[in-house]
């Protein structure tokens, strides 16, 4: 049975990432503001200021409607048009980039709030419109269309700043910056968590621990992990998940395993922890914006889109995240005040990260010499940054596998000698890297 804590955590993950999450609060914002304005419009004090002072005040109930409806109808033209501009957003990015990145631009948060202000902005004129009677010149709310025409102003700055916003939506360089910051800073969160994990965690061996299958099916994305700890605290439990983030779990798949067995009822609250979606959200997971960055460069060397320089880029920004990664563990775990971890992920490996984020990039750019040369720099690079000799071996693994390609699809002279120069230094940076072993050389390809 759904516990109320893992219920609010899924509405949670779905709300906050809604394009009606912002422009709802907003709008219910400027709801009960409308209701302060006229509940404080005729107070006498209110109505000794207003006989004071006449700066933009309205003192015809006829004028006061006209600005109103005029201002409503000239905001509701701005907000139609600003929904266009998303959806024409939302169909160059599917278009042009990826699927995949579509929730990330409709959960954008400045966007939905220029709506929510748009919106708002109506429902309050519209609102102090009801108020207005005819022909009564003494409950004119002067001071409703002072803010109205406030917010109005308000609107059209926002327009300014929406279009240049949306114009930069479009440029695939500010969505690959904005994929690569917010993995960055999410694979920077798991490093510091670790390391100020004191001591530092011991890795479970969860062998003969006991495995729990899946109830449902679908992509895991999520883990209510608060739920969780307290559950597993409560009753001296510790957790291994199986699936990593984004896998698809049927029902029946093993899930999870615990470290002894445990009756029915706390089983299915462990499990009611877990949660289902497949939109896939950038904030959730530093895989999840790696591959979307490796998707948008497998679309970039389509026959249709035919941006190889867009690959080039993602490839190069993959390399660092990648390298970020080589300094974190194969498992991720959930710290606990004061307490060592209960709860541990399974994350994918190094060799799995390379094949699902570089391996399609390698398949459609086989032909490029540009993108396999790359490819091949992306790891030279990565290699000057470990000296694990088993992550050394993964690396160049691909690297082969790179080389390989350009033995299959390149057939002229000097595109094989580019390949072959750069195979020479990657050799250069195994040799640097080992002085007691000898490096792990790639054979080049005969020109």
């Amino acid at each position: 049975m759904a516990t109320t804590n893992n219920v609010l955590f899924r509405a949670y993950q779905r709300i906050i990432h809604s394009l009606a999450f912002y422009p709802t609060l907003i709008a219910v914002g400027f709801f009960l503001l409308c209701l302060l304005t006229m509940a404080i419009e005729y107070q006498s004090w209110m109505m000794a200021i207003k006989r004071h002072v006449d700066l933009g005040l309205v003192r015809n109930a006829d004028n006061a409607r006209l600005i109103l409806g005029t201002l409503v109808a000239g905001i509701l033209s701005l907000m139609v048009f600003s929904f266009s501009m998303v959806m024409v957003v939302l169909n160059n990015a599917a278009a042009s980039l990826s699927p995949r990145v579509i929730p990330g631009l409709i959960s954008s948060k400045g966007h939905q709030k220029t709506l929510g202000v748009y919106l708002g902005t109506i429902l309050y004129a519209l609102l102090l419109i009801t108020t207005i009677e005819q022909g009564n010149s003494s409950r004119v709310p002067s001071l409703g269309v002072l803010v109205t025409l406030a917010l109005g102003i308000t609107c059209l700055g926002l327009f300014v700043h929406f279009i240049r916003s949306i114009s930069q939506s479009i440029q695939v360089e500010h969505i690959l910056n904005t994929l690569y910051s917010t993995s960055l800073a999410k694979l920077d969160r798991c490093a510091a968590s670790l390391a100020t994990c004191e001591p530092p965690p011991n890795w479970p061996d969860d062998k003969g621990w006991i495995t729990i299958h899946a109830q449902r099916s679908g992509y895991f994305k999520a883990l209510n992990a608060s739920e969780a700890n307290k559950l597993l605290s409560q009753h001296q439990l510790r957790m291994s998940v199986l699936a990593h983030r984004g896998f698809f779990v049927v029902q029946g798949h093993p899930l999870f395993k615990l470290e002894c067995p445990v009756d029915e009822t706390i089983t299915q609250e462990l499990l009611d922890c877990f949660d289902f979606f497949i939109e896939e959200y950038v904030s959730a997971h530093y895989f999840f914006g790696c591959r979307q960055m490796s998707e948008i460069a497998v679309k970039a060397l389509s026959p249709g889109i035919n941006d190889p320089g867009t690959a080039i880029k993602t490839i190069d920004l993959l390399s660092v995240l990648l390298g970020r990664r080589l300094g974190l563990p194969d498992r991720d775990f959930a710290a606990l005040p004061d307490a060592p971890p209960r709860l541990y992920y399974h994350e994918l490996t190094l060799d799995q990260l390379l094949l699902q984020l570089l391996g399609p990039i390698r398949a459609y750019g086989a032909s490029d010499t540009s993108v396999l040369v790359s490819l091949l720099q992306a790891y030279k690079n990565m290699l000057y940054l470990t000296h694990d000799k088993a992550q050394q071996n993964e690396l160049l693994r691909h690297a082969r596998s790179v080389r390989d390609t350009a033995d299959r699809n390149l057939f002229e002279r000097r595109d094989r000698e580019e390949i072959n120069q750069f195979i020479a230094r990657i050799n250069h940076a195994c040799a640097a890297k080992s002085a007691t072993m000898p490096p792990l050389e790639i054979e080049e390809n005969a020109p």
